[in-house]
């Protein structure tokens, strides 16, 4: 066992140290980082409270007193006030774990972890990253800031990739509430959009699969979105910030504010903002490879069709968003405080500029075909108990309501019609987590949680189809979860744990759908499924090399999208399949960093097996028929069925090096395929390139800070993806007279592409840099594809930005 007494380093002369005036205290950790909710007490037993998030808690000493700090995961610390008169305001806990990821070690999840505790990969973005790069939305940052790929089928939107799983098989998660509700589609979403980055504290990206804390959905790994939390103020007051940024290729507009503010036991958060985003422009500098591909020499206004005097221009992009978000915090009593969160945030109507540029018989399709509105409003009560017991040292307990409404609007060109799906989502969650200290370098974490969706489909005008069962549908979860982690011999930590989930899905289907329902679905159809799933890691940490070795399960149960959607595209209908089951997933993951000194990387290499995939296939109605007559037409149906094995295997790999002063090369790789059997009309299975997966790609950059000046550049590119990588939609044909294989329709989107050949590789220069006046006023520039070129990111349906311009201003007190 390490002591801790003298801790590491001595700072002298930053903070007032006087015995009997107050002293403000800071706790570390080994790495210099702050540690939010360390436990104050002065001995023998009188609790003095927790730190905030910059690691502080302001005090009043006597000469005589004794303080003793505790952080879960970290050996206590006692000291004297007379050290503390002699400087000691800085204390630097030493941690009972190893390992330690590339990026600083901060407090991540749900469960507020340290991630040099945690086996799994993790990066994190801090607020002052995003602010650099001027970030408008929350995948922007992502895009630029780590190494997940982003998909989007319009500009109003964005849709994470993780290690080649999408949508819901990636679970969004906001202030540790799930986002991800019942009626995430396997195809790309637009929702992480909903989050205002400029109050984010940081954005966390948890690889690999997260069954065990946070249950279904987390195949491919997690994104958090953390924002600021409001910090107490014993000689009460406010402060605030103003900023506001213009980018050149939409003509984007964002301001933001907010206000934090309180007294000694309470504080307060208020924020706000504003985006316009118009039509996008894209690259002029257009590669050989793309031909005419991209241009956008027509759109729609009205029933007219209209050339496009500007084809570089993306007509029918644009949207606004609007953002507001208040949170409160109250000390209840010693060790216990209530945070109390509400966000809101909705769109104007956002153009699916995919759909508007979608031709038949060479003719533009759509009229509009627009999402409303999309509104997301969360409200939470998070409450958290340090009063050590028996059972634990700390525990968190949330309670949280979301609303979402998701609207889609539909007018082919030419018609009369307008048709609208609309959707309400509410979702209700309730968390509750445990955390105990069993002796010096083993800790526990054990928990529950519950959630229940609640969705109303309806359609307009009368008669029209709803998405999802009209006469409504609930899915409901429960999970409980248990986890062990181990120090032993000084450099090894040991880690596992399992997870049982049950679930129930329900939905009602009404007499006036254009399919007559037998009485069951009339009167409500049932799904119920279960999962056990497990994980076990181990850490090791010695004179600066870390290792990492993981083996996680994931799994994701149906939702009602899966279970009930009732959907028409292109002469087929997706019907309900009342005995879907999960889809389940095995990760085996390894790693290997040199995480300290100028020179620092860390590689990654992983694969993961999915069993009992959901996908889309022929099937029948009810009655067994597979068609049925709908306004004339013939509609043949689809069902989602578990008939589907893929894996999906890579490798990352992240470096950093400080050659000088103020300098850093630093760069990142990501390498990952993926395969899966596909059964052939005849009963064969072929091997076939999974969907959602990107080819190669990743940045370089250098960065340079002095003074009060600092600025980067970096290079970001992506290798071309083959047509035959792409994902096959389906399979005709038998062995006898050959198969043809039809690529059109899968979530890969080859349409997308010029002349369905396969994406091109591409590259841009981008650079940054920014002034600090002073420490109230900042100035931030940016200047991306500085080279102005045309690409097309994979699987996405609207261009990349031309050469973007962009100013930021900041004031903050």
């Amino acid at each position: 066992m390490k002591c801790c007494l003298p801790l590491l380093t001595l700072l002298f002369g930053c903070f007032s140290a006087v015995a009997g005036a107050q002293t403000v205290l800071q706790v570390l950790d080994e790495e210099g980082e702050p540690l939010a909710g360390a436990a104050v007490i002065r001995l023998p037993e009188e609790q003095l409270g927790y730190t905030d998030e910059s690691g502080q808690l302001a005090v009043v000493l006597s000469a005589d007193d004794s303080l003793r700090v505790s952080f879960i995961g970290f050996e206590p610390l006692t000291v004297h006030a007379e050290e503390m008169r002699s400087g000691l305001n800085h204390l630097n806990m030493l941690e009972l774990s190893s390992g330690i990821s590339l990026m600083t070690a901060t407090i991540v999840g749900r469960r507020d972890e340290r991630t040099n505790t945690l086996p799994y990969q993790v990066e994190t973005i801090d607020r002052e990253s995003q602010a650099k790069i001027q970030s408008l939305t929350t995948v922007d940052a992502l895009e630029s800031l780590s190494g997940v790929y982003v998909q989007r089928s319009q500009l109003g939107g964005g849709s994470p990739v993780i290690r080649g799983f999408e949508a819901n098989r990636v679970l969004l998660v906001v202030d540790g509430v799930r986002m991800n509700n019942a009626i995430y589609r396997s195809g790309h979403l637009q929702s992480a959009i909903t989050v205002d980055p400029n109050v984010l504290e940081r954005i966390e990206v948890i690889y690999g699969a997260g069954a065990l804390t946070y249950g279904s959905d987390a195949i491919g790994g997690v994104v958090h979105f953390r924002t600021r939390t409001p910090e107490f103020r014993p000689d009460g007051g406010w402060g605030g910030y103003q900023n506001a940024n213009f980018a050149t290729a939409a003509n984007a507009l964002n301001y933001a504010g907010g206000f934090d503010y309180g007294g000694s036991n309470w504080a307060g958060l208020t924020s706000y903002s504003v985006t316009s985003i118009g039509d996008l422009r894209a690259g002029g500098n257009r590669p050989d490879a793309y031909g005419d591909f991209g241009l956008r020499d027509q759109y729609v206004v009205g029933d007219e069709v209209v050339d496009n005097d500007n084809p570089q221009l993306q007509v029918g992009s644009g949207y606004d968003q609007y953002n507001l978000l208040q949170k409160f915090r109250f000390r209840l009593a010693e060790r216990v405080e209530l945070d109390a969160n509400f966000q809101y945030s909705t769109t104007s109507d956002i153009p699916r500029y995919d759909a508007l540029i979608e031709r038949r018989n060479g003719n533009l399709r759509w009229a509009r075909w627009d999402y409303g509105p999309q509104t997301r409003a969360l409200g939470s009560l998070r409450l958290s108990d340090r009063r050590p017991t028996a059972l634990y040292d700390v525990a968190t307990y949330l309670l949280a309501y979301q609303y979402t409404e998701e609207d889609r609007i539909q007018r082919r060109l030419g018609s009369t019609l307008t048709t609208e799906n609309l959707e309400d989502i509410d979702a209700y969650t309730l968390q509750v987590d445990f955390a105990k200290n069993l002796a010096p370098g083993t800790d526990l974490r054990y928990g529950l949680d519950g959630r229940y969706d609640e969705v109303t489909s309806t359609a307009t005008p009368a008669g029209e189809p709803t998405r999802y069962p009209g006469g409504g549908s609930q899915l409901g979860v429960g999970g409980v979860y248990v986890d062990l982690s181990h120090r032993f011999a000084d450099y090894w930590r040991v880690r596992g744990g399992i997870r049982y989930n049950y679930q129930r899905l329900t939905g009602s289907f009404t007499p006036n759908d254009v399919v007559s329902w037998p009485e069951d679905y009339l009167t409500g159809i049932t799904n119920n499924s279960d999962a056990l799933t497990a994980a076990v890691g181990l850490r090791y940490r010695r004179s600066g090399n870390s290792v990492r070795l993981l083996f996680a399960q994931g799994f994701r149960a149906p939702n009602v999208d899966d279970f009930g959607k009732f959907r028409e595209q292109n002469g087929r209908v997706q019907v309900p399949n009342p005995n879907l089951g999960p889809e389940r997933s095995n990760t085996l993951e390894v790693a290997y960093g040199r995480l300290e000194g100028p020179f620092r990387f860390e590689a990654t290499a992983y694969g993961t097996i999915l069993t009992d995939a959901v996908i889309r296939s022929a099937g029948t109605l009810p009655d067994g028929s597979d068609s049925f007559v709908s306004r004339g037409d013939t509609l043949y149906t689809d069902t989602n069925v578990n008939a589907e094995r893929a894996w999906v295997y890579g490798f990352d790999l992240a470096t950093a090096w400080n050659f000088a002063t103020g300098w850093e090369l630093h760069g990142r790789f990501n390498w990952l395929r993926g395969e899966r059997r596909q059964e052939t009309p005849d009963g064969a299975f072929l091997t076939l390139p999974q969907d959602h997966i990107p080819s190669a790609y990743g940045q370089f950059g250098l960065r340079y800070e002095r003074g009060h000046w600092w600025a980067r550049g970096r290079v970001d590119f992506q290798v071309r993806k083959q047509f035959e990588d792409y994902a096959v939609n389906s399979i005709d044909g038998t062995a006898a007279t050959g198969y043809t294989l039809d690529r059109v329709g899968s979530s890969d989107n080859i349409d997308l592409t010029p002349k369905m050949e396969g994406s091109p590789g591409w590259y841009t220069l981008n650079a940054y840099a920014g002034y600090d006046f002073s420490e109230r006023w900042s100035v931030q520039l940016k200047a991306e594809n500085l080279l102005d070129r045309f690409y097309w990111r994979f699987a996405s349906g609207v261009a990349a930005p031309g050469v973007d311009l962009g100013l930021g201003v900041r004031y903050q007190w």
